[in-house]
C-alpha cells in the first residue's frame, strides 16, 4: 500500500512539474506562467502594480528591460478595452490573470498588433511571431496607497534638492579653481571663460547658430558631444542661451551652468535632476 501511494505522489509531481512553463490560452491571452501562488493577492482593475518587465521580440532579442533601466516599471491594471480593433491577448490584460509575487510571460501574436495598431510596426516585428512580455509582479497597491507613496518620495527628494542646491556653490568654485582658467560670473549664475574672442555680432535670442560643443559634468563624464550642431537660442535651457550670446563667430569658451538655470529638478536622459553642467562650447556660424 504505501508503495501505491509513493507511486502516486510521484506521478502526482511529475504533472504538476509538466504543466509549469507550459503555453496556454486564458480568457484569450496567450501566457506561459512560471510561478504562481493561488494564496498570494490577486489583481484586480484599478491596482497600481510594481513590476519587472523583459520585452523580447520573436528571435528573443531584447527590446526593453527594467533591471537594466535601473528601476522596475509601473501602471494600472485596467478593465479589457472594449474599443474597435482591440484584441483579448494583450499584455495588459495578461496582468490581470497575475498574483502579487508571479512571474509569466505574456506572448502577445504580432499579427494581432499589426490588425489593431493601423500602421506599419517595425521590422523587428515579424508577422506570425509573437511580442513576449516575461513579467515579475513585486508589489501591487491600491490608488491612495500608491499617491501616498508617491508624496513621501516627492518629499524627500526635495529634500535633497534643496541640500543639493545649497551645496553648489562651493562645488562650482572648487571647480573652477583646480581647472586653470579665468571665470566670470553673470547676474544669472552662469559662470565662463572666454578663451578666444570671435568676431562679428553676438549671438541674439531668435536666430539659429552652428557649434561645436562638448557637455560634461564637474568630474569630467561627458554626457553629450555635437559638432556642427545648430543651435536656436531661446529653445534651450536658460543657461546655454545665455552663454551664445556670449560669443562671436569663431570664438570658444567653457561654460559653468548651475542647475536653476540648467534642467533645474528634471531629470533629463542621462543628466539627473540638479545637476551642474559644464560646456566646452565653439561657435561656426549663424545659420
Amino acid at each position: 500500500m504505501r508503495k501505491s501511494i509513493g507511486l502516486l505522489a510521484v506521478a502526482a509531481a511529475m504533472v504538476v512539474g509538466c504543466g509549469k512553463d507550459k503555453v496556454e490560452v486564458i480568457e484569450g491571452v496567450k501566457i506561459q506562467i512560471h510561478e504562481h501562488d493561488d494564496k498570494a493577492q490577486k489583481l484586480k482593475d484599478g491596482d497600481i502594480i510594481t513590476f519587472d518587465l523583459v520585452i523580447r521580440n520573436g528571435a528573443d532579442s531584447v527590446l526593453q528591460d527594467t533591471h537594466k533601466e535601473g528601476q522596475p516599471g509601473k501602471g494600472m491594471v485596467q478593465a479589457p478595452q472594449a474599443a474597435p480593433g482591440t484584441f483579448k491577448g494583450t499584455f495588459e490584460n495578461g496582468l490581470r490573470l497575475l498574483s502579487v509575487g508571479d512571474s509569466a510571460t505574456i506572448l502577445v501574436p504580432i499579427d494581432s498588433l499589426i490588425k489593431t495598431v493601423q500602421a506599419p510596426l517595425p521590422p523587428f516585428l515579424k508577422p506570425g511571431t509573437d511580442l513576449k512580455y516575461s513579467v515579475r509582479i513585486l508589489k501591487v497597491q491600491s490608488k491612495g496607497e500608491f499617491e501616498k507613496e508617491m508624496e513621501a518620495q516627492a518629499a524627500v527628494a526635495k529634500q535633497k534638492a534643496a541640500k543639493l542646491i545649497a551645496q553648489e556653490p562651493a562645488l562650482i568654485a572648487a571647480y573652477i579653481a583646480k581647472s586653470g582658467k579665468t571665470f566670470q560670473k553673470t547676474a544669472s549664475g552662469l559662470n565662463y571663460s572666454i578663451e578666444k574672442a570671435g568676431s562679428g555680432p553676438s549671438p541674439k535670442m531668435g536666430e539659429t547658430w552652428v557649434v561645436n560643443y562638448r557637455g560634461t559634468f564637474m568630474n569630467g563624464k561627458e554626457f553629450d558631444k555635437g559638432s556642427a550642431a545648430e543651435m536656436p537660442l531661446g529653445q534651450m535651457i536658460p543657461g546655454f542661451n545665455e552663454a551664445l550670446t556670449l560669443m562671436k563667430a569663431g570664438g570658444k569658451a567653457t561654460f559653468v551652468i548651475p542647475s536653476p538655470i540648467a534642467y533645474g529638478d528634471q531629470p533629463r536622459g542621462p543628466i539627473p535632476a540638479n545637476s551642474v553642467l559644464v560646456f566646452e562650447l565653439e561657435v561656426l556660424s549663424k545659420k
